[in-house]
C-alpha cells in the first residue's frame, strides 16, 4: 500500500528508488520489498523495466489500480456553499481535474472558512477549500494547516463590494463612525475586509451569518457590510449604494481572489499527491467553461 502511494506521483520514466531505500524508508527487509513490486506489476499497476546500473525505471502506470491497492479510498474535501456560479464551476473543474487523475473525490459545502477549518482539522475531510487569505491568516493560529494546492487568481471570488444603507449622515462611499456594520466571525475573509475598512473608526460590530447581511441592511438593523459582488446585488428601489472596498484601488485592501486546497500537516501523501496529480489548468479552464455557459455545473 506504501509503495502504490509512492507510486501515484510516478510518471513513465521516472526511476525506481532502489529496493535498499525503500527497505530502509518502510522499515522492512528487501525481500518484501520485492515481493510487493512484483505483486504491483503482476496486478498490471505499474510496469518497471531494469536498465542495469542505472537502475530501475517506470514505463506504465495505471493509475486507478495504483490507487485501489493505495488503501487511500474516496478523497473528501469541503468547499465553500455554492451560492454562485464561480463556486459551481471550481467545484466541477475539481471534479474534473481528480477524475483525469483517476482519484475518486467527493466534496461537501460548508459556509464560513473558518468552519470548514476546524472540519478539516478534526480530520472530518481531507482537504478545505478557502481562500488564500484565509488560509494565511488561520496558519498563523494552527501550525498544522498545509497549503497543498493554489488555484491562483478568481477561483475565490471575482470582488467584494460594501453595501451602505441610506440615508446617512458622512460621505455616501465608505463607512463612517457611528455606523453598525455587520461581521460574520465564521468567515476570515469577510472579518479582515471589514477590519480593513473600518480600520482607525469607531464603529459597532454586529455579528451575524454572512447570507444574512442583505436582510438586515434592508431591515435597518445594520447600516453597511462587505458583500461578494456574484452572490447578487439588491435592487435599485432598495435604497442602497453599492460602493468598491476603499483599499481596492490603491492595492491595500487583502487580496481574497484566490482559493486553495489546504489539508492536515500529517497528512504528507495526501498533500504530495493533490500537487501531483490535480491539475490545476483543468480546473480553472472548466471554472471558466461553467462561467461562460458551455458546461453545466456538476454538483
Amino acid at each position: 500500500m506504501l509503495i502504490a502511494q509512492d507510486l501515484l506521483e510516478a510518471r513513465p520514466g521516472d526511476r525506481l528508488s532502489p529496493v535498499a531505500e525503500y527497505a530502509a524508508r518502510l522499515g522492512v527487509g528487501r525481500g518484501t520489498v520485492q515481493t510487493a513490486l512484483r505483486l504491483l506489476q503482476d496486478s498490471g499497476a505499474v510496469r518497471l523495466v531494469p536498465r542495469g546500473h542505472m537502475g530501475t525505471f517506470v514505463e506504465r502506470v495505471d493509475r486507478a489500480a495504483l490507487w485501489s491497492l493505495s488503501g487511500l479510498g474516496t478523497v473528501t474535501g469541503v468547499m465553500p456553499l455554492p451560492y454562485s456560479q464561480r463556486y459551481r464551476g471550481v467545484a466541477t473543474g475539481l471534479y474534473q481535474a481528480f477524475h483525469a487523475a483517476e482519484i475518486p473525490l467527493v466534496l461537501a459545502h460548508m459556509r464560513g472558512a473558518r468552519r470548514r477549518l476546524e472540519a478539516l482539522l478534526t480530520r472530518r475531510y481531507e482537504f478545505a477549500l478557502v481562500s488564500k487569505l484565509s488560509y494565511e491568516v488561520a496558519r498563523r493560529e494552527r501550525e498544522e494547516l498545509c497549503l497543498a494546492v493554489d488555484l491562483g487568481p478568481g477561483t475565490n471570488v471575482r470582488e467584494h463590494v460594501l453595501l451602505i444603507r441610506g440615508p446617512f449622515d458622512g460621505p455616501s462611499d465608505r463607512i463612517v463612525d457611528g455606523m453598525r456594520v455587520g461581521v460574520d466571525p465564521d468567515s476570515i475573509d469577510i472579518t479582515e475586509l471589514t477590519r480593513h475598512e473600518c480600520s482607525g473608526l469607531r464603529v459597532t460590530a454586529v455579528e451575524a451569518p454572512y447570507t444574512q447581511f442583505l436582510g438586515l441592511i434592508l431591515k435597518g438593523v445594520i447600516d453597511a457590510a462587505v458583500w461578494d459582488s456574484e452572490e447578487g446585488l439588491p435592487p435599485r428601489e432598495a435604497g442602497l449604494r453599492v460602493v468598491p472596498l476603499r483599499g481596492r484601488a490603491d492595492g491595500t485592501a487583502p487580496d481574497t481572489s484566490a482559493a486553495v486546497l489546504v489539508v492536515h500537516r500529517d497528512n504528507r501523501t495526501l498533500a504530495s499527491i493533490l500537487r501531483s496529480s490535480v491539475d490545476v489548468a483543468v480546473v480553472r479552464e472548466t471554472l471558466e467553461r461553467v462561467m461562460r455557459g458551455e458546461v453545466l455545473p456538476e454538483l
